[in-house]
C-alpha cells in the first residue's frame, strides 16, 4: 500500500495536508497528516469529499459540443481542433481581446491556472479584476501596511484578548477554532463581533452583535474613544505610523451617538471592547463579509488603524489579521514570462454583464487598462471597439457564485462561442457551447500553497490515473499550443514547470526540490507578522487613511439579505446532490411581525429578482435580517438571482451584502 502526499485545493483558510494510501489503483484510505504543523492530522469533511467528487454518479468525462441545444458527446481530438479554429478565427478576425477569460477559486493548485498563461501567450484577452472573495480587504492591507502577513495561529496563545471580527472559524477554518480554544483555555478572552451569533460567539467570553454595515462605525467608535481616554501609543505612532494626526482630526469631527446608532451597539459595550483591546497584546481576526460592502476597504483600513494607534503590530500577541500571503510573491508563478506576450484589457468582475453588453454595441472605455461605466470624461479613457465573440471558463461556477446572475446569464448567453472546463454539468457549464471535462486535483500532480492561513507549501502527488489524460488541463493546453503553433509556450513536463516555479525557494533552502516539498514540511513565515517593524508601503510606516462617510440609515421596511459559508460546504461544490428548495433563516421576532412560521415556503425578491425560499426560524439571526448559505444551485433557488452586483471603494470587490429583500408570505 502507497502513502501519498495530498493538499486541499478548495478555496479554504486551512488548505489541510493529507496522507493518502492507494492499493490496486484505489484509495484505501484518506486522512489528515498527524505530522503536518498546521493540519495536525485534523481535517473536515469537505475535504474529504474529494474522495465522492471522484466517482461521483453525475461526474463526466468526455467533451461535449451542443448541436441544436442537445449536447453531444466528441473526442478530445475534436474538442482541441474545435477550439483551435475558434481562437484563430476569433483573433484574426476581431483580435484576441475578443476572448474573454475567467476562473476563479473553485481549485487552488498552481497549474490548474494554466489556461491563463496560454491565453498570454496567445496575445493576451479581456480578464476580470477584483472579485467575490477579499478583493477591498486586500487591497487596505496593502495600502496600510504594504502587503497582507498574518501571526502564526500558535501566537494567539500569547494574546490577553483575541477579537473575531466578522469571522465564523467554527464553520470556515476549523484549525482557527482548534486554538481559540486553546488559548481560551489558557486564559486568553476570546471576543466575537458579528452580526449573527455564530457558533463561534457561543464559545466566546464576550459576544457584540453589530449591524450588518456597520462595522466601519464600531470601528470609529472604538479609535474615538482610545484617542479621547489616551490609549493610544504616541511612542509606537511617531515611530512606525503615519496619518495620525488626520485620523485624529476625523474622529474629533464625529458624534459618538450617530457612531452607536450606525453600528447598533451601546456606548458601554464599545468601552468593554476598548478596555480589552487596550489591554496588550491583543490580535484580531477578520472575516471577509464586513468587506462585502460599498466602503468593504474604508471597513478594513479603519480596523487597521486600531492596531497602529495602539502599538500592537508587530508584537507577539498583537497583530491584524486578515490574509497571510506567504508565498505569493514569492513563487514564481509565471516562470516562462508569459505576460510579456499579452496586451490584456480587463474588467472589474462586478461589471461583467455590462462589459459583454457594451463591447457587443461598440466602444468601451478604459482607465488604467480597466473597464468603465463612467464616461463623462471619454478625452481622458483608452477607447476600444473590440466585441466579446467567445469566453473561456474555468475552475468557476460564475452563473451560480456571481452576483446578479438573472442578469449575467442574459449577458453572456449573448457571446457567440462559450466554453466550459469542469467535472460537472454546473448552471455555468449548461449554457455555454462546448464542455470540457477536467480531472479531479486526485488526479493531477501539482503543488498547493493558500493565502489565507496555512503558511505551508505542499506538493500534491498524483493519486489515480485519469480516465483520459486530456482531461488535465496542463496537458489539454498544452496539446492546444501545439496544434496553433503558438511561439515559446513552454512545451515541457509538469516536474520541470513546477521547478522553475519554486525556484525562488533556493533562496530560505538551497536543496529546495519538488521531492522535498512532498517529504518535508516546507515555509518561509515568520510567527509574528511585521515583527521588524519595516512596512512595505512607500514610507515604511504604516499608512492610516479614511475617506469620510455619513452614516446614514439603511433601507427601513427591506431585510438585508447577508450570504454566508455553511460548515459542510464551500461555494456550490458540496450542492451538486441536495434536494429541495433553498432554505432561509429570519429570527423568531421578524417571523411573527411577518405572520411566518418555521417551515413555511415564501419568495424573497429584491430588483434583481426573486426566488422561493424555504424558512428556517432561527434566533441567532439579527432583526431586519435574511441569511442564506452560499451554493445554492438554479434547481434550489439561489441567492444570487438577489443579489447587488456593485463594487466596493477599493479592490473591485463584489458588494454582496448591500442587498435588501422583501419577503412575500403568500407563494404559490
Amino acid at each position: 500500500m502507497k502513502k501519498l502526499s495530498y493538499g486541499c485545493t478548495l478555496d479554504c483558510f486551512d488548505c489541510c495536508k493529507f496522507n493518502v494510501y492507494v492499493e490496486d489503483n484505489k484509495i484505501v484510505k484518506m486522512e489528515g497528516d498527524k505530522n503536518h504543523p498546521y493540519t495536525k492530522g485534523f481535517v473536515c469533511k469537505k475535504g474529504l469529499a474529494h474522495v465522492d467528487k471522484l466517482n461521483h454518479k453525475d461526474r463526466i468525462y468526455s467533451p461535449m459540443i451542443k448541436k441544436n441545444n442537445k449536447w453531444v458527446e466528441i473526442s478530445f481530438d475534436e474538442a482541441l481542433d474545435i477550439m483551435a479554429k475558434k481562437l484563430k478565427y476569433y483573433k484574426d478576425n476581431f483580435g484576441s481581446k475578443s476572448i474573454m477569460y475567467y476562473e476563479q477559486y473553485g481549485n487552488g493548485s498552481v497549474l490548474k491556472s494554466i489556461a491563463n498563461i496560454f491565453l498570454n501567450m496567445y496575445g493576451g484577452v479581456s480578464e476580470a479584476k477584483g472579485g467575490p472573495c477579499w478583493s477591498a480587504g486586500m487591497k487596505a492591507q496593502k495600502y496600510d501596511f504594504g502587503s497582507a502577513k498574518s501571526h502564526s495561529l500558535e501566537d494567539m496563545l500569547n494574546s490577553k484578548s483575541i477579537f473575531v471580527w466578522g469571522k465564523n472559524p467554527a464553520f470556515t477554518t476549523i484549525h482557527t477554532t482548534k486554538m481559540l480554544k486553546k488559548a481560551k483555555d489558557n486564559g486568553s478572552k476570546v471576543v466575537v463581533i458579528d452580526p449573527i451569533y455564530t457558533e463561534t460567539a457561543k464559545m466566546s467570553d464576550l459576544y457584540i452583535r453589530v449591524n450588518p454595515g456597520g462595522d466601519f462605525a464600531l470601528a470609529l467608535a472604538m479609535g474615538k474613544i482610545i484617542v479621547e481616554q489616551d490609549l493610544y501609543d504616541e511612542e509606537y505612532i511617531k515611530s512606525y505610523v503615519l496619518g495620525f494626526t488626520e485620523y485624529k482630526d476625523y474622529l474629533e469631527e464625529l458624534n459618538l451617538d450617530d457612531l452607536l446608532r450606525k453600528a447598533g451597539v451601546s456606548k458601554g459595550e464599545v468601552q468593554k471592547l476598548v478596555d480589552l483591546y487596550t489591554d496588550k497584546y491583543s490580535t484580531l481576526l477578520l472575516g471577509y463579509g464586513m468587506q462585502k460592502y460599498k466602503n468593504g476597504g474604508n471597513t478594513i483600513r479603519a480596523i487597521d488603524a486600531l492596531g497602529a494607534i495602539t502599538g500592537q503590530v508587530g508584537f507577539s500577541g498583537g497583530g491584524v489579521n486578515y490574509a497571510n500571503k506567504v508565498f505569493l510573491g514569492v513563487l514564481d508563478k509565471d516562470p516562462y514570462n508569459s505576460e510579456d506576450f499579452a496586451d490584456n484589457r480587463l474588467f472589474y468582475v462586478s461589471d461583467m454583464s455590462d462589459f459583454i453588453d457594451e463591447s457587443l454595441k461598440g466602444d468601451t472605455y478604459y482607465k488604467d487598462k480597466i473597464f468603465t461605466k463612467n464616461i463623462e470624461n471619454k478625452e481622458c479613457l483608452e477607447k476600444i471597439n473590440v466585441p466579446v465573440k467567445m469566453a473561456v471558463i474555468t475552475k468557476s461556477n460564475l452563473l451560480n457564485q456571481l452576483p446578479n446572475i438573472n442578469k449575467l446569464k442574459n449577458s453572456l448567453e449573448k457571446v457567440e462561442f462559450k466554453v466550459c472546463f469542469d467535472m460537472f454539468m454546473t448552471d455555468t457549464a449548461k449554457v455555454c457551447d462546448m464542455f470540457i471535462p477536467t480531472t479531479t486535483t486526485l488526479e493531477s500532480e501539482d503543488i498547493i500553497f493558500s493565502s489565507m492561513m496555512n503558511p505551508y507549501i505542499i506538493f500534491n502527488e498524483k493519486i489515480m490515473e485519469p480516465k483520459e489524460k486530456l482531461m488535465d488541463e496542463y496537458y489539454f493546453f498544452r496539446e492546444l499550443a501545439k496544434r496553433m503553433k503558438l511561439k515559446n509556450y513552454p512545451l515541457v513536463s509538469k516536474r520541470e514547470y513546477l521547478t522553475k516555479v519554486i525556484e525562488p525557494l533556493k533562496k530560505y533552502y538551497k536543496d529546495i526540490s519538488l521531492d522535498k516539498i512532498r517529504d518535508e514540511y516546507i515555509t518561509i513565515h515568520k510567527s509574528v507578522a511585521w515583527e521588524d517593524k519595516k512596512f512595505l508601503t512607500p514610507s515604511g510606516k504604516i499608512e492610516i487613511s479614511l475617506y469620510k462617510e455619513d452614516f446614514k440609515d439603511d433601507k427601513k421596511g427591506k431585510f438585508r439579505l447577508l450570504t454566508n459559508h455553511d460548515r459542510d460546504s464551500l461555494s456550490s461544490y458540496h450542492f451538486i446532490d441536495k434536494e429541495g428548495i433553498s432554505k432561509a433563516y429570519i429570527n423568531e421576532n421578524m417571523a411573527k411581525y411577518k405572520g411566518i412560521s418555521d417551515g413555511e415556503i415564501v419568495k424573497l425578491k429584491s430588483e434583481n429578482g426573486s426566488i422561493k425560499v424555504e424558512v428556517s426560524i432561527d434566533n441567532s439571526i439579527g432583526d431586519n435580517i435574511v441569511m442564506m448559505y452560499v451554493g445554492w444551485w438554479g434547481k434550489h433557488g439561489n441567492p444570487n438571482e438577489l443579489t447587488d452586483s456593485g463594487k466596493s471603494d477599493i479592490g473591485g470587490q463584489v458588494t454582496y451584502n448591500e442587498t435588501f429583500v422583501e419577503i412575500e408570505i403568500k407563494c404559490k
